[in-house]
């Protein structure tokens, strides 16, 4: 009840305002219609105390002055072509200094006065000051939030200019931002996608950036109340990066933990590790979980100590660990926030490095200050592997055309690709440079590359026989060694920081689950399931750091 008092209290005054300014400006005409009737000049005290009555209609004193006026008029001649001339003139002349003075809508009045004593008088320029008054009055409107009575004025000026590119942005920002109040509090994500798109276009206009915020807050507490935690952290997510904000802050760290408490998906809870399996030998392992009631990929961490397990964030997918192990790079799938990111484990803090839908598979350089990643140009049908500061600062340095790019822990870069001509395709890798590739395998779908912690093994999966499997290559003499052999698919190796084991993904009993193996291939153990459906498994990837 108080903020609407003083929402009241507020309209209230600005109208006062109004009638007081409309009421000095009545004076003025009026007391210039009485000197031009004192002068004898009739037709511009007529001109005058009309303006004076449009104004303010209850002017009684300028009624009967116009009636005395206008009855000395009929017993005159009918007014000279020079006399209209000089009331135009004089029209003008004030208008101008209305113009100088910035009060609108006294040019508006004064012109269309002129035009109706004398529509040939400088018609140029007549139009060229009424365009320039409708789009400064419209600003004026605009900046008071007056956006219904600013768009009347656009409208005039763009029926004098209508390609006029300035009038037409200023039109279309204040139309889509009605159309963004219209649905707040009734429909947050047409709230959110109307202000989504007038933030893209003028992030700084009124209030725009505010408004999408709280469009973003009052959507993630809609999702909290129905105990939605991910996506309400999600929606607090997006309104932070909009504008930081410690409340906001709280909100989605908040309601991150909560999420972190209620187990995503089925597969979680129904994990039962086998009586002859073991748990992770250590450190802590990242990969992507498919919701299946969501139809979507979360990031998790296992920790090996305690088997316990982290959700960094929802929406995303092929995740890769710092080798220090405090963050993690992934792909972003949400559509406010697409392309590459990295997170801290616990998901608090994120961060944007690439912007581009087409960014994927990351990995990072061995003192964690740069990440190479692919993208895919569609034109060419072709992808190309670049590599950019890990605080996302700078432009992206194109290193090669390639997928499936491993940074080692030697500072070389393996990944998969062709010559020029698409021609000797298979594993490559760089010198530090990370220039002159040496090519040690034969297979395009020779994929999914892992270094070994000492550098002289690369480990990755190919289908060339028709299933596919795990394989390790050395470096740089390029010995071939098959590791897995099952009818089932098996891939996505990564290597134990001490580099005793492979971990593996493979669906070989009827379900997708995570394995094991000793860089020989021997002792192939499962340590836990990741539920009956991985789809897009190829397009995946495991981190383990310690």
């Amino acid at each position: 009840m108080v903020i609407l008092v003083i929402v009241a209290l507020g309209v209230y005054h600005g109208l006062q305002k109004r009638v007081r300014l409309t009421q000095e400006t009545a004076e003025e005409h009026y007391a210039a219609g009485l000197a031009h009737l004192e002068n004898g000049e009739y037709e511009l005290a007529v001109a005058e105390l009309e303006l004076t009555l449009r104004l303010v209609p209850s002017y009684r004193e300028a009624e009967e002055k116009l009636s005395e006026v206008k009855a000395k008029l009929e017993v005159q001649a009918t007014p000279t072509v020079e006399i209209q001339k000089q009331a135009a003139a004089s029209f003008f002349r004030q208008a101008q200094t209305f113009y100088h003075e910035r009060r609108w809508e006294n040019v508006v009045l004064t012109l269309e006065r002129l035009r109706t004593v004398d529509p040939d008088y400088e018609p140029e320029a007549v139009e060229e000051m009424l365009f320039a008054t409708f789009y400064s009055q419209g600003l004026r409107l605009i900046n008071e939030g007056r956006l219904e009575e600013a768009l009347r004025y656009l409208d005039k000026a763009l029926e004098l200019k209508p390609a006029q590119e300035d009038v037409l942005k200023q039109r279309k920002l204040a139309a889509l931002y009605l159309t963004a109040i219209s649905y707040w509090g009734a429909d947050w994500d047409k709230a959110i996608a109307t202000f989504s798109e007038l933030y893209s276009i003028e992030p700084e206009y009124i209030d725009v950036k505010q408004r999408l915020y709280e469009a973003y807050i009052n959507k993630g507490d809609l999702y909290a109340n129905q105990d939605e935690w991910c996506s309400a952290e999600e929606q607090y997510a997006l309104a932070v990066e909009i504008k930081p904000d410690q409340a906001g802050e709280e909100k989605r760290i908040g309601a991150n933990r909560l999420c972190l408490g209620i187990t995503p998906t089925p597969v979680i809870t129904s994990t039962v590790v086998p009586e002859e399996a073991v748990s992770l030998p250590l450190g802590k392992i990242a990969l992507a979980i498919y919701d299946e009631e969501r139809e979507v990929y979360e990031i998790f961490v296992v920790y090996a100590e305690d088997m316990r397990w982290v959700k960094v964030t929802s929406l995303a997918d092929q995740p890769s660990l710092r080798p220090d192990g405090e963050l993690v790079a992934f792909r972003s799938r949400r559509s406010q926030k697409p392309g590459l990111r990295t997170m801290d484990i616990e998901g608090t803090r994120e961060i944007s490095v690439s912007a581009s839908d087409e960014a994927g598979y990351p990995t990072w350089s061995p003192n964690g200050e740069r990440i190479a990643f692919v993208i895919y140009d569609i034109e060419d049908d072709s992808w190309w592997i670049y590599a950019i500061s890990s605080n996302g600062q700078g432009e992206a340095v194109e290193l090669a055309s390639g997928w499936s790019p491993a940074w080692g822990p030697k500072g070389l870069l393996a990944y998969t690709g062709c010559g020029e001509e698409r021609e000797n395709c298979g594993i490559r890798f760089t010198d530090e440079d990370l220039s002159n590739p040496f090519v040690i395998t034969a297979d395009p779908r020779d994929i999914g590359l892992a270094w070994s912690p000492d550098g002289t093994q690369i480990a990755y999966m190919s289908d060339h026989d028709g299933n596919w499997e795990v394989y390790a290559v050395t470096v740089p003499e390029g010995r071939v060694r098959r590791l897995t052999t099952n009818e089932a698919r098996d891939g996505l190796p990564a290597w134990s920081p001490d580099g005793q084991h492979i971990a593996f993904v493979s669906d070989r009993d009827g379900i997708w689950a995570l394995y094991t193996m000793k860089p020989d291939g021997s002792d192939q153990t499962k340590i836990f399931d990741l539920g009956p459906e991985h789809p897009d498994w190829l397009d995946q990837r495991i981190s383990w750091v310690r």
